[in-house]
């Protein structure tokens, strides 16, 4: 490497949750760190997501830290608009992003259609950021490499996955760099996960870190204990069946979905709730479970769900959950009685066929809507949240009558505590950059960082640059 300067900016997931997109440029080169997709309202994120702040064809290597769209969603689109750079990603990963970026695009087309059908009158229309054959020119460039296994992404840069913790798959980016000022050590941690999972083994902090740009979704507050998940679940379910109600579940394929099905595994094993209908209605949800399953002797497996897998035999429930893949059966489902137990994507409620379980179940009083991970501002998982009593879905209002539920418990990222605790063993030495949280979230990690004696703590802005020196 010469003695060129290397530089940071933050092109998303700065000041705000989603949208994860992070470049590194040394010695002429450009790595971005995550390509992911803003999920908001609809004008906000397509205004965002459409928009590069940066050439596409300048990048020169993508390291992808997980497979989940607000850190990948957005790699068909830069293909589309030019680049041509490998994308680098554990075995995991590449695999399930295969799954998650066709399943983006065929979302993007069908609810484009769907929308366009029902305001035809008003000619009004939307088109999706990209298609199948995007998605599919983006997953060509994947070169999978395995966790602590060295590579160069572009000459003179040191490269390593890590286990993150936080999904199957998912690792945080270690580079060693030669800058003008010498070597140093960039750690991206992606998501992290917490230190008490249901599946996974908590991430453990790396050494020698000089710059660490680490995520602060939680950075505010504390998880409930895991403990209190079965307890909860078992409760709606109680009343579901009492009531004849439908607990709806809009949940992230990706990791969420698994969590959920082992408790409802074990409840159903430990004989705890009445037996009711499940349904997991996502054909991506369908196949990430079976990579699951698959994978369920990966090594960043938490050992206790191991050794469960292995008593049980069944741990993802494919004997008794209904998987439902067709459109002809997520449709009957919406004229089917309670009680029963439905779980669909999307997480943030911006999509998929959640939106039509929904759409059919609002207006229930004894229906449940069950949020089970982080709403975003702007979704409509953080409208119902806030509790509004209407709400526009495919641009038509529908009254909520349904009790909305949220449970923390399940967050697969790192809260206060986590966060601090990673930091402080990382050491980072020359600064931390502080991303994918809100303000209220990264201020309040900030000030907890500055109180435990932690220096150079930055909260960057959209579109914000930094020389590490």
């Amino acid at each position: 490497m010469t003695n060129n300067k290397a530089k940071l900016s933050f092109h998303g997931a700065a000041g705000e949750v989603t949208g994860s997109r992070h470049l590194l440029e040394l010695d002429g080169k450009s790595i971005l760190l995550d390509c992911g997709m803003f999920q908001g309202h609809r004008s906000d994120a397509d205004m965002k997501n459409r928009t590069f702040r940066f050439p596409p064809a300048s990048v020169d290597a993508v390291l992808l830290s997980h497979a989940h769209v607000d850190h990948c969603g957005l790699l068909p689109l830069l293909y589309k608009n030019g680049c041509d750079a490998p994308i680098y990603a554990t075995p995991a990963t590449a695999e399930i992003a295969g799954i998650m970026l066709a399943d983006s695009a065929r979302l993007q087309e069908g609810d484009a259609q769907y929308y366009n059908k029902i305001h035809a009158a008003e000619n009004l229309t939307i088109e999706p950021m990209y298609d199948a054959e995007d998605a599919d020119k983006a997953l060509q460039h994947f070169s999978p490499g395995d966790y602590n296994a060295p590579f160069e992404p572009v000459p003179g840069v040191k490269a390593r996955f890590l286990n993150a913790g936080h999904v199957l798959g998912s690792a945080m980016v270690q580079l060693d760099v030669t800058t003008g000022a010498g070597p140093r050590r960039l750690l991206y941690t992606g998501d992290l996960g917490r230190a008490e999972t249901l599946l996974l083994d908590d991430p453990v902090a790396p050494q020698g870190v000089d710059y660490l740009v680490i995520e602060s979704t939680y950075g505010d507050r504390l998880h409930e204990p895991l403990a209190d998940a079965a307890g909860k679940l078992a409760g709606l379910i109680k009343k579901a069946a009492r009531e004849g109600g439908k607990i709806i579940i809009p949940s992230f394929a990706l990791e969420r979905t698994q969590e959920i099905i082992v408790i409802l595994d074990k409840l159903r094993s430990d004989q705890t709730v009445p037996e009711i209908p499940i349904y997991v209605d996502s054909p991506m949800a369908v196949s990430l479970t079976e990579i699951f399953n698959k994978h369920r002797e990966n090594f960043c497996f938490d050992e206790k769900f191991r050794e469960y897998a292995r008593l049980d035999g069944d741990p993802f429930g494919f004997d008794y959950i209904s998987y439902v893949r067709s459109k002809e059966e997520s449709q009957a489902l919406n004229h089917r009685k309670g009680p029963m137990l439905i779980i669909s994507a999307s997480g943030m409620c911006e999509g998929g066929r959640i939106l039509h379980h929904l759409r059919n179940n609002l207006g229930g009083e004894n229906n449940t809507v069950l949020l089970v991970g982080y709403q975003a501002h702007g979704t409509l998982g953080r409208r119902l949240q806030d509790g509004e009593k209407k709400v526009r879905i495919f641009g038509l209002e529908h009254e909520v009558w349904a009790r909305v539920e949220t449970m923390h418990t399940f967050s697969s990222h790192a809260d206060k505590n986590d966060l601090l605790a990673f930091i402080k063993a990382a050491k980072p030495a020359r600064g931390v950059f502080l991303v994918h949280g809100d303000t209220e979230a990264r201020a309040a990690l900030a000030a907890a960082l500055e109180a435990e004696g932690i220096k150079n703590v930055k909260c960057p802005a959209l579109g914000e640059e930094f020389e590490l020196n």
